[in-house]
């Protein structure tokens, strides 16, 4: 399995509480790779998008500079309220067709296939927003 990598700007609070995200993606030559995991921190990012990459002097790791094609994805991080199973939560997820799976940060990532019907989908995030369960952060928004 190859990755990339993408710097991560925190804001005021401190947040994300990491510096560098590492995405699971499949090299594709001329320092391009497309994007085969859920980036959970990353805005801007989705599956199936081919990224290019450089390498800095020192550093092996392939770095994304920008999406050269958009995979057609988007992306969505669920924050949870109070300290539930994650893994009921990105089940409920993939009921209304969303990839999600439980991260080991205490969120819940989501990725929405162009087929998907992404108003389910919604539907399902902004419930779980009246309800109390969660937030939730677009990463890549639906068209």
């Amino acid at each position: 399995m190859s990755h990339v990598y993408v710097s991560l700007e925190r804001d005021a609070d401190g947040y994300p509480p990491y510096d560098i995200e590492e995405i699971d993606a499949a090299p594709l030559g001329d320092d391009r790779f497309r994007i085969d995991g859920i980036p959970v921190f990353v805005f801007g990012l989705s599956k199936g998008d081919i990224v290019r990459v450089v390498q800095v002097v020192g550093d092996e790791r392939p770095w994304v500079t920008d999406v050269a094609q958009s995979g057609g994805h988007w992306t969505a991080c669920v924050i949870p309220f109070g300290a539930p199973a994650l893994e009921p939560i990105a089940q409920r997820i993939r009921m209304v067709g969303a990839d999600a799976y439980a991260t080991p940060f205490g969120l819940v990532a989501v990725d929405v296939a162009p087929t998907v019907d992404a108003t389910a989908v919604m539907a399902l995030l902004d419930q779980g927003c009246d309800t109390g369960e969660w937030d939730y952060d677009l990463g890549v928004i639906p068209d």
